[in-house]
């Protein structure tokens, strides 16, 4: 890992809506946040604390984090002492089995670099087509870690040759055997303002490095000559124009992005001191970065994210920011970041199963400016809108004086075209018990801070789908109706329906206790309208527009 970021030009990336601008949205899927943020731990350092306090500090803490996506080298015998295999395979499987988390298998070892065998031919990847378990625990193979510094320190006449060679045996010996479902990332590049630039080295080369990749891979951390510039997508928007040359258009991922709390680290006014190096941020600051990162960086198009890393390597050490990256202390003791991150991934917990997302449509109005916002449903129809200051007023630490910035919040409010049943208001960064709630409203009024809030919609009335029905259990005949609906299959006794206005306001509803089919529309009168049914669970099973003729 490098941190020395040249800063060349600030671009200044917000999603904000002006006052009073309507706006209608296609959500994102909870579950989608929820299973594509990460964290890289180490467990193959066998001197390291994930070694040496697995079972006391490492396991128990990753459990209660909750979090579903691990990047860590890869384990095979060569690359690790041979008495550590495997007990860090069991470790790897055991992650895998009682928690349900997937492994980013990363490249590190300058074996790499150095043997055809497994330069060329990629023999390393034995460890996982010779085991099933650790296959099953598999989500990405990556390539070289960071080849533009570390294979550049070595190699710096042939480093891009190297590091093309590497992920071409990668590439290929994956796509043509057993593991040829597994998605292989690029090199994870970081040194993107060289001159020249490193990473246009490795893009002339031909064919372009993004055919043997399935995701362009970056390292993405915000740091620089001021505050400002570690506000989070800081350094995407400062390189963007570089990653492109080995993105190709690609879909891309970013397996590292953090923070460091080394105090004493890098010293601005002292002697050593490197304008354009890490910084320390503190664990406060870190913590409401971190309830944004994940957000900016899905904005901006990355389809995983994992941050750096998951324990200090050294707290103690205060004036060394590569030991002190950490959501954790080395004791295990929690930091914010670590909180912030566990109760987001809580707020976001969903169910894998496939479902059309519905549009939602709200206007924000009020001190608006720098504003930015995501939205996203979860399988029972429930909304998330989550919400947070941008980089023009969300700065909250200033390192050249060692100080958190309050920060000023900003008061706006959202309408919506239909009452809600109820809205909860969160602050990930205290709690995942809701700071207060709305009932029966069209209106929520909000103090944005300088980190995240979130506001959950529970079953609130859905906007009108684009069409008449998408991919539901249910579709419901004739369309438009007079007197009464049919559905085209049994519906499940405690099935609810509701029938909605445009303005929100519940027309007409029912529970159905027999098995029965049909909905009595005769009360309604002429118009447009929506129909949602709830299955007993509380996830919806249909939401569809219906017309009612007389």
């Amino acid at each position: 890992m490098k941190r020395i970021h040249i800063i060349l030009v600030i671009l200044f990336f917000t999603t904000h809506l002006s006052y009073a601008q309507s706006t209608t949205i296609i959500p994102q899927k909870a579950f989608d946040y929820y299973n594509e943020v990460g964290v890289c731990i180490h467990l193959s350092w066998d001197t390291s604390i994930y070694y040496t306090h697995f079972d006391d500090i490492i396991y128990p803490a990753l459990q209660k984090l909750g979090i579903k996506n691990i990047r860590t080298p890869l384990p095979y015998s060569s690359f690790i002492p041979l008495a550590d295999t495997l007990t860090i395979k069991n470790r790897i499987i055991k992650l895998h089995d009682s928690l349900g988390i997937k492994m980013c298998f990363l490249l590190s070892d300058r074996q790499v670099a150095d043997t055809p065998r497994f330069k060329d031919s990629a023999d390393y990847l034995s460890v996982l087509e010779n085991s099933s378990e650790l296959l099953n625990a598999t989500k990405y193979l990556e390539g070289y870690n960071e080849p533009d510094m570390n294979i550049y320190n070595w190699y710096p006449d042939k480093w891009d040759t190297l590091t093309y060679s590497m992920q071409q045996g990668l590439y290929k010996r994956t796509k043509s055997g057993t593991l040829s479902s597994i998605p292989i990332l690029s090199p994870s590049f970081i040194e993107y303002w060289t001159t020249p630039s490193r990473t246009n080295q490795i893009a002339e080369i031909s064919p372009h490095i993004s055919t043997f990749c399935d995701y362009a891979n970056f390292h993405t951390y915000d740091t620089g000559i001021d505050s400002t510039t570690m506000f989070p997508g800081t350094y995407h928007d400062i390189t963007a124009g570089r990653l492109d040359t080995i993105r190709h258009s690609k879909p891309w991922v970013i397996t590292e992005a953090g923070y460091e709390n080394a105090k004493y680290w890098n010293l601005p006014f002292s002697g050593t001191y490197a304008p354009y190096g890490n910084h320390y941020l503190s664990e406060l600051a870190t913590a409401k970065y971190y309830s944004v990162l994940f957000m900016e960086m899905f904005g901006r198009g990355a389809k995983s994210i994992y941050t750096y890393e998951f324990i200090d390597e050294n707290t103690t050490d205060s004036a060394n920011d590569q030991m002190n990256f950490g959501l954790l202390h080395t004791n295990g003791t929690e930091k914010p970041a670590f909180t912030v991150i566990k109760n987001t991934l809580q707020l976001f917990k969903d169910t894998s199963a496939v479902f059309q997302p519905n549009p939602l449509q709200f206007i924000i109005s009020g001190d608006t400016t720098g504003i930015k916002y995501a939205l996203y449903q979860k399988f029972n129809g429930d909304y998330l809108i989550a919400l947070w200051q941008g980089r023009s007023k969300g700065i909250c630490y200033d390192f050249f004086n060692f100080t958190d910035l309050a920060g000023d919040s900003q008061s706006v409010q959202i309408t919506f075209p239909f009452q809600y049943d109820t809205a909860y208001i969160y602050s990930p960064l205290i709690s995942t018990q809701p700071l207060f709630s709305y009932t029966g409203s069209n209106v929520l009024n909000l103090n944005i801070p300088n980190n995240l809030l979130v506001v959950t919609l529970k079953a609130p009335i859905l906007a009108i789908p684009a069409v008449a029905s998408v991919n539901y259990q249910y579709h419901v005949f004739p369309n438009p109706a007079n007197n009464t609906l049919y559905i085209d299959k049994q519906l499940q006794t405690g099935e609810k329906f509701f029938i909605y206005t445009l303005e929100g306001k519940v027309a007409e509803l029912g529970v159905y206790d027999n098995g029965i089919s049909e909905i009595d529309c005769s009360t309604l009168p002429p118009g447009l309208f929506i129909l949602k049914l709830q299955n007993p669970n509380g996830c919806v099973d249909l939401i569809t527009k219906i017309t009612i003729i007389k």
